[in-house]
């Protein structure tokens, strides 16, 4: 670990990202417009059905097509709760691939080694960083679930529970970026998890930024995918590793 600040670390990932790394802005961007269309694209079309199928089956006249259109919104919300849920793990399992390299590039520039391209090992990266994804998924909505289901149990710690769901989301922000760290150290998924909850804090400090970028309303959903997943990748490597001296970055 280093002694830079996540704040000091995600001012240098910025620079980064607008010098040396700045070609990585494009393959992220197309990647995170696709989503976006999809997303946006895949409501509207189970919105539709579904609303067809409960005015079906309500037998609601023809004439009454404000129900249909009623229903088909109210749908169309539900949708979008869920589809902002799951957009965390969308953007963490199809953008892996661009990160582990992002993440890789920042390492060769700040610690001056290299590391020589091989398909093999790109596949490598992009099979751990899509296993992560869901590895971190399963955990994040198990203990959602505990949480749950221990405010059902004991109402009167709702807030508690309700900041500890929150702060283990920013985790998982930083710990699906430290991930690709640990990749490096040939440590496998389960030692990977271990040392991103030994290193909480660190994780927490890689996570926030992105958090707060993939939760702001329009955001989340175009740009938020690409600088909070950029600089994330960097910043988790800037907090994890010491430059070289004739290397080091301000």
């Amino acid at each position: 670990m280093t002694n830079l600040s996540w704040f000091q670390a995600h001012r240098q990932a910025w620079a980064w990202l607008r010098g040396p790394l700045r070609m990585w802005l494009w393959p992220a961007t197309t990647v995170a417009v696709a989503l976006s269309v999809l997303g946006w694209w895949g409501i509207s079309w189970i919105a539709g059905d579904v609303a067809k199928c409960v005015v079906d089956t309500l037998g609601v006249e023809r004439g009454a097509g404000w129900i249909s259109s009623l229903t088909q919104g109210v749908v169309s919300l539900l949708l979008l709760v869920v589809k902002l849920k799951l957009t965390k793990h969308v953007v963490l399992v199809c953008m892996g691939p661009i990160l582990a390299m992002v993440s890789e590039a920042t390492e060769v520039k700040l610690t001056g080694r290299e590391l020589p391209f091989s398909w093999r090992r790109a596949w490598k990266d992009a099979w751990r960083g899509l296993r992560s994804a869901l590895t971190l998924a399963a955990f994040e909505w198990g203990v959602l679930l505990m949480c749950w289901l221990a405010t059902l149990a004991l109402p009167v710690m709702a807030p508690f529970w309700l900041v500890l769901t929150w702060a283990f989301g920013v985790w998982v922000y930083g710990a699906s970026m430290m991930d690709y760290v640990w990749e490096r150290e040939a440590l496998d998924g389960r030692d990977g998890l271990r040392r991103s909850l030994r290193e909480w804090k660190t994780a927490l400090g890689v996570g926030l930024p992105f958090w707060a970028w993939m939760s702001l309303p329009i955001l989340a959903w175009t740009v938020g995918p690409v600088f909070g997943g950029l600089t994330g990748a960097i910043s988790a490597v800037l907090m994890t590793r010491t430059p070289e001296p004739h290397l080091a970055t301000t």
